[in-house]
């Protein structure tokens, strides 16, 4: 599905003077040319310079992870880039100044220090896992590493608050494979895709989760899991054609 958000918002250029919209202007794009930049983009995320306020755009491409430079919103520029493994999938979360970055195509999670924007400051966490399909980090500075190659590929919890170059692997819940999800507090919210429920799980203690409860979702190939803000609902996506967005009162 973000694959998909992602082309269509990199075509929008191309159509969108035919197309009407909707509170919505475009303000500039950036294309990646060249032989190194012949990929798809896999996901999308931001970041603020606390020191100069310009904001920036983490993409994650077949071919490596790219920094596009915001400043000027009309006209931006690729600040660094970062090549890496071929893989259909990066998924890219921030811990302050840091990035982190999984890739199926394996090489472990990619660590980025933001700060140093000729791209030079970076290293691979490759004590848990090789190869993982999604990242989540929650407001306590915990990584979540979903759909490792290890196990089930459930989720792996990991430390990155104390020391951000060199995270400290706290436990895992591995009962299924977790497609995507997220954490709040106490709880995880998982999409369990090959399962076709989503998942709630205590991981008060991170080295003991334990699971709360279970519910299938729609058209049960359950792609992602997210609560609300007020913590009262949980909505999920099925990763199939014309299927729903489930909603689900769990206060």
């Amino acid at each position: 599905m973000i694959k998909r958000i992602l082309v269509l918002l990199i075509c929008f250029p191309f159509f969108s003077n035919s197309q009407s919209s909707y509170n919505l202007t475009l303000v500039g794009s950036y294309n990646w040319d060249g032989e190194i930049y012949d990929s798809e983009g896999s996901d999308i995320w931001g970041w603020k310079n606390p020191t100069t306020g310009i904001e920036y755009a983490l993409v994650g491409l077949n071919l490596g992870f790219s920094v596009i430079d915001l400043s000027s919103p009309q006209n931006p520029t690729e600040a660094f880039f970062i090549p890496g493994v071929n893989s259909t999938w990066r998924d890219i979360k921030t811990w302050g100044n840091h990035a982190y970055i999984t890739t199926e195509g394996g090489g472990g999670l990619l660590i980025v220090d933001l700060t140093d924007l000729t791209g030079q400051t970076y290293t691979y966490y490759t004590n848990s896992f090789d190869a993982a399909h999604n990242i989540y980090i929650d407001e306590n500075g915990v990584a979540y590493i979903f759909g490792a190659d290890v196990g089930n590929g459930g989720a792996i919890f990991l430390d990155v608050a104390t020391d951000p170059m060199n995270p400290a692997y706290l436990g895992e819940w591995d009962d299924y494979y977790i497609h995507d999800g997220m954490a709040r507090g106490d709880t995880m919210w998982a999409g369990c895709i090959y399962e076709g429920e989503f998942y709630a799980v205590d991981v008060s203690d991170k080295t003991n989760p334990q699971t709360l409860g279970h519910h299938p979702t729609p058209n049960q190939f359950t792609h992602n899991a997210w609560i609300s803000d007020d913590g009262d609902f949980l909505f999920t996506t099925d990763e199939q054609s014309d299927s729903y967005i489930g909603s689900y009162n769990v206060e």
